[in-house]
C-alpha cells in the first residue's frame, strides 16, 4: 500500500454519477450528451473575470509607474504653469526675453493692450507699419523713465526704410514717407491707458481715423508732436508690438496691479457743426466741392474709465478734440469704449 496515493473515499451522490455517466455517453446514437449547466456557468465566469483581472493589474501598474491619472498634465499645460494665467503662448519668448535668466515670467502681466486694425490696403503702409512695429519691440521703460515714441523711431519722413504713402497734412490726405506708423502710435497710446500709464504728451489727428474711437487716436511728428509716456509703476514695463498686414497688436507687461482693477478708455461725441467748404479750403472745386457746400466737424471728449470688481469707480477726462470728416476719406465715426469688458 506504501507509494501508492489513495483518493478518500468519495459521497454516495458522487459515485451514483459516476456509475450513471457511462450510459448517458452512449445513449442516442453515440453522440456525447451536455454535462450539465454547471460546468458551462463556470466558463462564462472564467471569461468576465480574465480581463477585468487584467485590466486591473495593468491600472495598478500604470499609477505604480506614472502616477494618478488624475493629477497628468500636458507639455502645454507644464509650460503655461510658468507664466501667469491668462498670457498667450504667442508671448511666452518674449517673456523669457525680457524677463532676463534670473527673472520670474510669472510676475509679468499684460497690463494693457489694443489692437488698431485699418481698412486700408496699400501694401507700402502695411510694411511701414512693420517696420515700426520691430523697433518697438521689446522696449524696456524702466519706473520713473519717460518713453518718446519719436526718439525711439527717428525722422521716419528722411528714413529710406520706410516707404511713400497716404499721410495726413492739415484736413487733407497727400504721399510722405513713413504712412501708417500714427496707427502704431494709437495703438500703443491706447495700451498705455489701459495700463494706467501716465500720458506725458499726445495729440488728435485733424481727421477721424478707421482704427480707432474718434478722440483715442494719437499722431506724431517728428520735431512737432509726440507721444510720451511716463512708466509711473515701481517695476519696468515692455512693449510688445506685433504686426500682420493693417493691423498692428500692442501690448504692455509688468508686474500686477491691483485686484479686479479694469481700465476702459472710452470717447462720446459732444458736438457736431458745419461750416462752409469756402472757409475751409483754399479752392473746394478742387475737391468736386462747390463753395457753400457743409463741412462737417465733430467735437470729442475721451475719458480713461476705471472699473474695481465691475463698478465704475472714476472717470477722468483725457481731453476734448475736434475732428473734421474729410472729403476724402470713408470713415465712419465711431465713439464708445475700446474694451468694455468690466
Amino acid at each position: 500500500m506504501s507509494g501508492r496515493h489513495v483518493k478518500p473515499n468519495a459521497p454516495k451522490a458522487t459515485l451514483r454519477n459516476s456509475a450513471r455517466r457511462p450510459a448517458e455517453e452512449s445513449a442516442g446514437n453515440g453522440s456525447v450528451q451536455p454535462q450539465g449547466k454547471r460546468s458551462v456557468r463556470g466558463l462564462s465566469m472564467s471569461k468576465v473575470l480574465i480581463p477585468i483581472t487584467l485590466g486591473c493589474s495593468v491600472l495598478v501598474a500604470s499609477v505604480m509607474a506614472f502616477g494618478n491619472p488624475v493629477l497628468w498634465v500636458t507639455a502645454e499645460q507644464q509650460i503655461a504653469s510658468q507664466y501667469a494665467e491668462g498670457t498667450d503662448e504667442d508671448d511666452h519668448q518674449f517673456i523669457d526675453e525680457v524677463a532676463g535668466e534670473d527673472g520670474d515670467t510669472s510676475d509679468l502681466v499684460c497690463l494693457g493692450e489694443y489692437n488698431a486694425v485699418s481698412q486700408d490696403d496699400d501694401p507700402n503702409r502695411a510694411a511701414n507699419i512693420e517696420l515700426a512695429a520691430q523697433t518697438l519691440d521689446g522696449i524696456e521703460i524702466k519706473p520713473g523713465e519717460t518713453f518718446s515714441f519719436n526718439e525711439t523711431l527717428g525722422n521716419t519722413s528722411e528714413d529710406e526704410r520706410y516707404f511713400e504713402t497716404s499721410v495726413v497734412d492739415g484736413t487733407t490726405i497727400v504721399k510722405g514717407r513713413g504712412g501708417g506708423i500714427c496707427q502704431v502710435s494709437t495703438a500703443l497710446y491706447i495700451a498705455a491707458l489701459k495700463a494706467d500709464l501716465e500720458i506725458v504728451e499726445r495729440y488728435p489727428h485733424t481727421i477721424v481715423s478707421d482704427y480707432s474711437p474718434i478722440g483715442l487716436d494719437a499722431t506724431v511728428s517728428y520735431g512737432q508732436k509726440d507721444l510720451r509716456i511716463k512708466n509711473n509703476a515701481e517695476t519696468s514695463v515692455y512693449i510688445r508690438v506685433d504686426a500682420l498686414g493693417q493691423t498692428v497688436d500692442v501690448k504692455l507687461y509688468g508686474a500686477p496691479r491691483a485686484d479686479g482693477d479694469v481700465i476702459d478708455p472710452t470717447s462720446r461725441i459732444i458736438e457736431r457743426f458745419d461750416i462752409p467748404a469756402y472757409r475751409v479750403y483754399g479752392d473746394p472745386a478742387s475737391l468736386g466741392l462747390d463753395p457753400e457746400d457743409p463741412v462737417t466737424y465733430y467735437v470729442a471728449e475721451s475719458y480713461r474709465v476705471l472699473y474695481r470688481d465691475g463698478v465704475m469707480v472714476s472717470n477722468d477726462l483725457l481731453s476734448t478734440d475736434t475732428y473734421q470728416v474729410s472729403v476724402q476719406s470713408s470713415v465712419q465715426v465711431v465713439e464708445g469704449g475700446v474694451d468694455p469688458a468690466k
